[in-house]
């Protein structure tokens, strides 16, 4: 699956993004307000094995985040997908130097717009370190509203705007 912006495109996940990912978790400057991963490469290409059959149930979905030249740049995941509830995770975004000016948002616009207009979700929640100044602003730009903290995390929904 693919899905297009004027800045970025969002591919979905294949195996042979392993190394792209291994590469981005363990970037010193992005990775310090995520959870730890396996520095095996053999592990992440198991994980994303795991991950596909998750997308094939509809319980998640992990992206690619391309420029226009076609060169990795992010992640971004959609994930915890209850279509009862119509409620989902959003989260594991990331974006490297390869990223253009205003990706940020237009990743969060397009993911999130999949979310309430493909998936049917009326709730999108996250959660975020409370030292991640720069992402809370993202956020809260982008029109999340935080509902909840603990000790390590602010939590953070965006319902659906009704037309």
């Amino acid at each position: 699956m693919e899905i297009k912006g004027e800045l970025i495109n969002l591919k979905s996940v294949e195996i042979s993004n392993a190394e792209f990912i291994l590469k981005l978790r363990q970037n010193k400057e992005l990775n310090q307000f995520i959870s730890s991963t396996s520095v095996n490469l053999e592990d992440q290409k198991k994980w994303i094995e795991n991950y596909l059959k998750r997308e094939l149930d509809k319980k998640e979905l992990y992206f690619i985040v391309k420029n226009k030249e076609n060169q990795s740049c992010g992640t971004v995941r959609i994930y915890n997908i209850d279509s009862e509830k119509k409620e989902c995770t959003w989260g594991s975004f990331m974006l490297d130097k390869n990223r253009p000016n205003g990706a940020s948002y237009e990743v969060i616009k397009l993911s999130l717009n999949y979310a309430f207009e493909i998936l049917r979700i009326e709730k999108i929640l996250l959660d975020v370190r409370k030292e991640n100044k720069k992402a809370i602003h993202i956020y809260e730009k982008s029109g999340f509203k935080k509902y909840a903290e603990d000790n390590l995390n602010y939590y953070y929904q965006k319902i659906k705007e009704e037309k």
